[in-house]
């Protein structure tokens, strides 16, 4: 137990009101006495010094104490302050205030930063009051998980030897690394097992396949306090015959405008012999409440099948291929759906505005002038500027108040849009404003911007 010198003179920053509580003797009566008896003075005893991390309660105990056997339990008092503290802590002695209590002699705390924490107690009964005793609080940041990396996957040809690198394998706080490696799987014409693996314990385990397949090794390293998650690689032994390669297709994010169903991507998948090749999906991984599995798919076999799922999560994928003759090692894709991410507006833009000037030439008959109409003119309009700040999809929807104009295809973004023909009046300019609304949606949110459309339309003199 460690012990401490009481400081001769405390900071006045750390000078704390104590804390005072009363242990009773839990059979609630009086000591025998004896008039006769000469007390010594009380013993504080504040318990074994303690390491822990922040967040964690800090449990005092100040139970080992002793007083003069002459006088009750109920006449002993113990006051705990704090001596040192840590420099960004806010504590003070109201942390204790959970146990204050007749019959609490273990207060506890929940240190808020990393450091020392340095308590004394002082217990007292009426022979006097004990010299302080110390407890010191030692409070880390915790240990952080290590993190295994067994390298790149590797490809040969059967009789070759496969050595497989961690080095990359790491801990945050750079602590020396154990590793544990496992075979845990290989080709069914194989004899071997993770006793096969020469220098398991080391970051450079070897195999030696004993017949062509896919063998996949485990990794998982320990700092000496916690164990890192496994990773996986994998070794593709050839013969004659080449394994063929899986590619499951890129990772993928959503927010809450995600595809329903998602639409995988094997394309990328290949034969090295140019051998034909099939397609096996399956699930591996989804979020806790979700009930996806094969049965959500539209084809197990399919280099681009779709999936149904039906709570926002993490969804993995897993995709083997087959060349007739040997199965590829498996590849994995995530699909994350974010329930919880904000939903940003799109922006609409429905292009520049547009100014139309036409003439007609006009005939006189006895002074008065007649005139042709204008003829109707088709616009192409772009709304393929418009765009959603977190990628989504949009859809397009062009309008117009009037109902006079006519579009080629008002839900898409590029459409053209045909105005009608303008009356004319002799030496008159007449003009017609067409308000043509283009709104873009998401999921969620939808915005809309206008694009004019100036039609003047005069009659001359011939």
């Amino acid at each position: 137990m460690r012990r401490f010198l009481r400081l001769a003179q405390k900071p006045a920053s750390l000078l704390l009101l104590p804390l005072v509580i009363s242990a009773c003797d839990t059979k609630n009566e009086a000591e025998t006495t004896d008039s006769g008896v000469v007390c010594d003075t009380p013993v504080a005893l504040a318990g074994d010094d303690l390491v822990l991390s922040v967040g964690e309660p800090a449990v005092l105990d100040g139970s080992g104490a002793t007083f003069c056997a002459k006088y009750e339990a109920a006449s002993r008092t113990f006051d705990w302050t704090f001596e040192t503290l840590p420099t960004d802590s806010s504590i003070d002695v109201s942390a204790l205030s959970d146990n204050r209590s007749s019959t609490a002699v273990t207060p506890n705390f929940v240190p808020d930063v990393p450091g020392d924490y340095t308590l004394a107690l002082t217990v007292s009964d009426p022979s006097g009051d004990s010299a302080p005793d110390y407890v010191v609080v030692r409070v880390g940041i915790g240990d952080q998980v290590p993190a295994a990396d067994c390298g790149t996957n590797l490809a040969g040809e059967l009789g070759e030897t496969f050595t497989f690198d961690a080095s990359d394998s790491s801990d945050p706080e750079g602590a020396s690394l154990e590793y544990h490696w496992s075979l845990t799987n290989k080709p069914t014409c194989s004899g071997l097992d993770t006793a096969n693996l020469y220098n398991s314990g080391g970051p450079s385990p070897t195999l030696v396949p004993d017949c062509d397949g896919v063998y996949s090794v485990s990794l998982v390293v320990s700092d000496g306090l916690q164990y890192s998650d496994p990773a996986i690689c994998y070794a593709e032994v050839s013969n004659d015959d080449r394994a063929p390669v899986a590619d499951a297709g890129d990772n993928a994010e959503f927010g809450v405008c995600a595809d329903n169903p998602f639409e995988l991507n094997a394309w990328g998948s290949y034969d090295l012999d140019g051998d034909a090749i099939t397609y096996q999906w399956s699930v591996a991984r989804v979020p806790a409440d979700s009930t996806v599995d094969e049965s959500s798919f539209d084809d197990l076999a399919s280099p681009e099948p779709k999936v149904t799922w039906d709570v926002p999560g993490t969804y993995m994928f897993q995709l083997q291929v087959y060349d007739g003759y040997e199965w590829s090692a498996p590849d994995l894709v995530v699909y994350t759906v974010d329930g919880d991410a904000v939903n940003n507006v799109p922006v609409a833009n429905a292009g520049e505005d547009v100014s139309i000037d036409k003439e007609v030439d006009c005939e006189s008959t006895s002074y008065v002038w007649t005139c042709p109409d204008c003829n109707g003119i088709d616009i192409e309009l772009d709304g393929s500027a418009s765009f959603d700040p977190d990628g989504d999809d949009l859809s397009y929807t062009w309008t117009e108040s009037t109902g006079s104009v006519t579009f080629t295809n008002r839900y898409a973004a590029l459409s053209d849009v045909e105005i009608p023909n303008q009356p004319a009046e002799y030496n008159v300019d007449n003009t017609v404003v067409y308000e043509i609304d283009l709104s873009v949606a998401d999921c969620a949110e939808n915005a809309t911007d206008t694009k004019l459309i100036t039609y003047t339309c005069t009659g001359m003199k011939p």
